[in-house]
């Protein structure tokens, strides 16, 4: 008869399979750039199909905002990065969501700016520019409030996953900026 005996980490609870967290993790990455990318994508189709209104549509965004958004963004990133190195876990996991928290008001501050003449120009860009950032600004929000609740109780391989996720939203920032606000 042979007794199997599970292996137990320090504090009494079962480690995680190696390998699942992670699989999940680049399911996540790869369908995010897919929906990025189809979003992107058309929104580059209507503004070559339309010259025009791709220009109308440009001369409308607050593109200084939007760059202190992106410096603001690429900021809390860097607390991010501090946090998965193994830095002053909370302190950077909460800088880095407190970024995320600014990035959207930034984003919403630059979309009550810009929302008046957008919508008086029905403009096909302007439903892409708002679906993209709206969705980006969705993500953001959601991995900010997921940086906090790791921050509350972290676990190195907690604040690993979620700094990666929060670098994804990094990427697909630095997508949409030269798609939608320097193209």
């Amino acid at each position: 008869m042979t007794v199997a005996v599970a292996s137990r980490t320090l504090d009494g609870a079962r480690p995680v399979p190696e390998g699942g967290m992670e699989l999940l993790l680049w399911i996540l990455v790869w369908s995010e750039l897919v929906v990025f990318g189809a979003l992107l994508g058309a929104f580059l189709l209507i503004a070559w199909l339309n010259p025009s209104a791709h220009t109308a549509f440009h001369l409308e965004l607050d593109l200084p905002l939007a760059g202190f958004a992106t410096a603001t963004l690429l900021t809390s990133g860097f607390f991010a990065a501090l946090a998965a190195s193994g830095r002053a876990l909370r302190r950077n996991l909460i800088l880095a969501a407190l970024g995320g928290f600014a990035f959207c008001a930034l984003k919403l501050t630059a979309l009550s700016h810009e929302m008046p003449a957008l919508v008086a120009s029905e403009n096909r860009l302007f439903e892409l520019y708002l679906l993209t950032t709206g969705f980006h600004l969705a993500h953001v929000l959601f991995v900010a409030i997921l940086l906090l609740v790791v921050a509350w109780r972290p676990a190195p391989r907690s604040v690993e996953t979620v700094a990666s996720v929060w670098h994804l939203v990094d990427l697909v920032w630095l997508l949409i900026l030269p798609v939608i606000y320097l193209g």
